[in-house]
């Protein structure tokens, strides 16, 4: 029956290909061997859009469009052109991610996690040079594994709501070169991984192990994205090992959270290795965080505009309106506690990070907010879509 399962293959493949460029380049590895790890990606793309050329017609449409876009987009924001793709084109020189070992140019936050700078450089090095606008298309890249992988989840018409919401959510980060679609698209499908493996126990997935391969590429990739991807994968091993406890499933499912739970050794040992080298831009943690929390707590005020940027968002909005509307007309009690635990735990923290903030809160907000709720925007959308598409195939 494995045979059958085109599109989880692709997609695992072509996520464990992203990981193994970064480890590729934690070692004075040869360009050969690089150039071999990205053309072999790029082959399994190939195979994907060729077999069957009008099968998932619509997403391979909507890849090519995002292509030329990216293409003809030049990365001017601050966070593209000086953190990602300046780390990008330090590994290409380098040849090692553990370029950062002198510290140079703390601005670029050098702890920063590496999988997509990575993957950018490999691209360069395919290439043979490097410029300001071919290695962002990397990134783009990446959103690959996750949305092939959707097809195996939705078709026809769901599919097409999916690339929707994909285009609703994440929008012109799916090309900018920010890191934020990422986060947002790979927490998502974590979080469905998660589910249907830890919580849901649904036994087409948790007798194949195809989907903890994919789990585990999924996870790991989410830790190497951006510091956030860490804590959102934290929240979800949290809240299963909470609902396994009060289910009185935890003994059956323990080992298999602990053998997922490995995906965080990478990052692990990254951060590790940071610490170690006291490598990264202490500017944002030499300032006493809690006292900064306190003393904007007792103002009203903060709570307001904290509410505004996050909650009244109106892309966030719009999707919790769907939700609403998803679980009207298909009542699940265990997906929907578990999206609002999540939510609210992610809301949490979020609250605390942007009251903990040295900088003026209403810049820190206008600056973030909309960037950071992208990932319970699209989070929130795609788990009701595939509580809908639960109630039509019942």
């Amino acid at each position: 029956m494995l045979k059958d399962y085109f599109h989880e293959k692709v997609s695992l493949v072509l996520s464990f290909l992203i990981l193994t460029n970064y480890f590729l380049l934690h070692f004075n590895t040869p360009n050969i061997l690089l150039k071999i790890n990205f053309l072999l990606f790029i082959f399994f793309i190939f195979i994907f859009f060729f077999k069957n050329l009008f099968d998932n017609f619509y997403l391979k449409i909507f890849f090519i469009f995002l292509v030329f876009i990216s293409l003809g987009v030049v990365a001017s924001e601050w966070d593209p052109r000086s953190i990602w793709l300046f780390q990008a084109k330090r590994i290409f020189y380098e040849g090692t991610i553990f370029s950062v070992i002198d510290n140079y140019a703390s601005f670029s936050h050098n702890g920063y996690p590496k999988v997509a700078p990575a993957f950018a450089s490999s691209l360069g090095i395919l290439i043979g040079h490097w410029n300001e606008v071919f290695p962002k298309l990397a990134f783009l890249l990446m959103f690959l594994p996750p949305l092939i992988f959707a097809y195996s989840i939705f078709k026809k018409v769901q599919y097409i709501i999916f690339l929707t919401i994909i285009f609703f959510t994440i929008g012109k980060f799916l090309f900018n070169g920010w890191m934020d679609g990422l986060v947002a698209v790979y927490f998502g499908f974590s979080a469905l991984l998660f589910y249907i493996l830890i919580i849901e126990d649904q036994k087409s997935y948790i007798e194949n192990n195809l989907f903890y391969y994919i789990a585990f590429c999924f996870f790991s990739i989410l830790t190497l994205i951006k510091n956030e991807g860490t804590a959102l994968l934290l929240i979800l091993f949290f809240v299963g090992l909470l609902t396994n406890f009060f289910n009185n499933n935890f003994k059956k499912k323990s080992y298999v959270i602990f053998l997922l739970s490995l995906s965080f050794l990478p990052i692990i040992v990254w951060k590790l290795f940071c610490l170690y080298n006291n490598i990264g831009y202490s500017e944002h943690y030499n300032f006493n965080i809690l006292s900064t929390f306190l003393s904007r707590m007792y103002e009203f005020k903060n709570y307001q505009l904290v509410a505004y940027f996050l909650l009244l968002n109106e892309k966030f909005f719009i999707s919790f309106i769907f939700f609403l509307v998803s679980f009207w007309l298909n009542w699940d009690k265990k997906l929907f506690s578990y999206i609002i635990i999540i939510t609210l735990l992610y809301l949490i923290i979020l609250f605390f990070i942007f009251m903990s903030t040295p900088y003026d809160l209403y810049w820190q907000l206008d600056s973030t907010a909309a960037r950071v709720i992208r990932t319970l925007t699209f989070f929130i959308s795609f788990l009701s879509l595939y509580n809908l598409k639960i109630k039509i195939n019942y």
